[in-house]
C-alpha cells in the first residue's frame, strides 16, 4: 500500500529505503554514488514514476533542482557526473525559463537532472507527481494496474492518467490543473474512468 507522503518527505528521499525493491535499490544507488549529496546546494528532489511505484524497467530517475545561476549547476554537474556513462549536459530555454538538463547512467539507473530557478516543489514534475499520488491513493488497485498496462504499451505517464480519467487536451496541462481539485472531485473523475484501454 502506498502511503501519502508530505512534500517534506518527498524532498528528503529517505522514504525510498522503506519502499518496494526498486525504490530501495534507487536509495542505495543514490547513496553509493553520492548523487543527491553532490547536488545538496540545489535542493535535489527525486520525482517521477519510481517514487509512485508505477515504473517500468526502463524508467528514468528524474531529479529536480533549483539554481540561482545556471553556471553553478553546470559546474557541479560537470565536475561530479562527467565520468558516468552516457553523460550529456544541455542548456536550453523552456517556456521562458533558463533550464539545465543533465543525463547519465549508473549500472542500475538512467538519471536525468532538471534544473531551473524555480523551487522544485513548484516545478511541473513535482506537481504532476503529487497529483498522481493523490489519484493512486484514492483509486482502486485496478486503476494502477491499468496505468501500468498503458505504460507497457508505450504511453507516457501523464497521457496514461489523462486517458483513463477521460480528460481532453494537453495531458500535461490537464494533470497540472488537477492540483487544485478536491478529493471529492478526483473521486468523481476516477468513477468516470474509461473502461476500455
Amino acid at each position: 500500500m502506498n502511503l501519502t507522503k508530505s512534500d517534506k518527505d518527498l524532498e528528503s528521499h529517505l522514504y525510498l529505503n522503506d519502499g518496494n525493491e526498486t525504490q530501495k535499490k534507487l536509495f542505495h544507488d543514490l547513496e553509493a554514488w553520492k548523487i543527491l549529496k553532490s547536488l545538496h546546494g540545489f535542493k535535489p528532489t527525486v520525482v517521477g514514476t519510481i517514487p509512485l511505484g508505477i515504473d517500468l524497467p526502463n524508467s528514468d530517475v528524474d531529479i529536480l533542482t533549483k539554481f540561482n545561476l545556471p553556471s553553478h549547476l553546470v559546474k557541479i554537474c560537470y565536475a561530479k557526473f562527467r565520468n558516468f556513462e552516457n553523460f550529456h549536459l544541455e542548456e536550453k530555454n523552456l517556456h521562458g525559463e533558463p533550464t539545465i538538463l543533465v543525463k547519465f547512467k549508473t549500472k542500475w539507473f538512467h538519471y536525468e537532472i532538471f534544473g531551473q530557478k524555480v523551487e522544485p516543489t513548484l516545478q511541473d514534475g513535482f506537481i504532476h507527481m503529487k497529483v498522481e499520488e493523490r489519484i493512486l491513493n484514492i483509486a482502486p488497485r485496478s486503476f494502477r494496474d491499468k496505468i501500468l498496462e498503458l505504460k507497457k504499451a508505450g504511453m507516457k505517464t501523464e497521457p496514461a492518467f489523462s486517458k483513463l480519467l477521460g480528460l481532453s487536451g494537453d495531458p500535461y496541462k490537464q494533470i497540472l490543473e488537477l492540483a487544485h481539485a478536491t478529493d471529492t472531485e478526483l473521486k468523481q473523475l476516477i468513477s468516470n474512468e474509461k473502461k476500455e484501454i
